[in-house]
């Protein structure tokens, strides 16, 4: 093959992709509450000690300015029987979303900073194992079991398909 076929090649795979990620994108949703979202991600988990936490939760114990997202919502245990916990937040816009996601990765930081090795140590690794995912403007983090995320995050993106 000659330099100006593998250019052409190159080009076709490049157009393809964008296509593909233009096209993925569309099928997201960018309207959709984060309250109906967390409460289909509560559904699925279906933890009833799971409850949002309030307003102060937030500048307090996870050190976060709510002011920058356009929307969020953090769950936490209740009853004090495990450390399960889930956060979706909304990012303004696009431009905003690094921002959030450096949000709750600094907080998942500071919590396993401030982990007590005495409280409860079989849950330790939910928090050391915790995730966050992204679906459009969104931004979702979990701190449960490895099946908990599972199901949590396939709702999580299930109900932000368009």
């Amino acid at each position: 093959m000659t330099k100006k076929h593998l250019s052409f090649i190159a080009a076709i795979l490049a157009l393809s992709l964008l296509t593909a990620c233009a096209g993925k994108a569309a099928n997201i949703r960018d309207d959709v509450p984060v309250s109906d979202v967390s409460v289909a991600i509560a559904a699925v988990l279906g933890d009833d000690a799971l409850v949002s936490v309030p307003e102060t939760y937030y500048a307090g114990s996870m050190k976060m300015d709510v002011s920058e997202f356009d929307g969020y919502d953090v769950k936490i245990n209740s009853k004090g029987i495990n450390i399960d916990e889930f956060g979706v937040f909304k990012a303004k816009d696009s431009s905003q979303l690094p921002a959030a996601q450096k949000a709750v990765n600094d907080y998942l930081a500071f919590r396993l900073q401030i982990w007590m090795e005495e409280y409860m140590p079989e849950e330790k690794p939910k928090l050391e194992n915790a995730e966050v995912k992204t679906v459009g403007n969104y931004v979702m983090y979990a701190i449960l079991s490895d099946e908990g995320k599972k199901s949590a995050f396939s709702a999580f993106e299930k109900s932000l398909k368009a």
